[in-house]
């Protein structure tokens, strides 16, 4: 492997798991019940919002605890379509700034020989791997997990705007609504 690259990715690691520990301790801190205390008059505007973080690394772990208190009080398909709006606008953002490194260490390390070579891509010239490529990024794009995965996947099968658009909104809203009903249930 290229050792740009390596360092490339070493770094992205180094980075997720510090965004995974800050998470956590903004999950624990009091923070995500005032932020939901002090919005819950305006609760359509902060369901856009954090749907909006709901997709980076970064901040997908306060995203869902927003989401699934705002679930749990005001109803669950407002939440989901609101939240699904906001995260289609984040993924635009990060896709538009991220797509071609995103894409590029997906690549890396899928791809043994390390150099865009080999069978990893000739699998990208081939209709059905590409639509394979986009599913997955859309499954992952509905998990409660970052979405930078699931976007560099859809990235690589060149997808179109009004495609993306249409998943990115329908697989996110649908992720928020699992997290709702489950806070829904969780508080009966």
């Amino acid at each position: 492997m290229d050792p740009k690259v390596k360092r490339q990715l070493i770094k992205d690691v180094i980075l997720i798991l510090i965004s995974l520990g800050v998470a956590y301790l903004v999950m624990k801190s009091p923070l995500v019940n005032t932020i939901t205390h002090m919005t819950s008059s305006w609760y359509i505007l902060t369901a856009f919002v954090a749907g909006i973080f709901f997709t980076s690394i970064f901040t997908t772990a306060p995203a869902i605890a927003i989401l699934a208190k705002l679930g749990a009080v005001h109803n669950p398909f407002v939440i989901a379509a609101m939240g699904g709006m906001g995260a289609y606008i984040g993924d635009l953002i990060i896709l538009r700034f991220l797509k071609d490194h995103l894409a590029a260490s997906v690549v890396m390390l899928i791809d043994s020989k390390g150099k865009g070579e080999g069978r990893f891509a000739h699998l990208l010239h081939q209709r059905l791997f590409r639509w394979s490529l986009a599913f997955l990024g859309a499954i992952i794009l509905a998990s409660p997990f970052p979405d930078e995965i699931g976007l560099a996947l859809m990235g690589m099968s060149n997808i179109s705007g009004r495609r993306f658009a249409a998943i990115s909104f329908t697989f996110n809203a649908f992720g928020i609504l699992v997290i709702a009903f489950i806070a829904r249930s969780a508080i009966q």
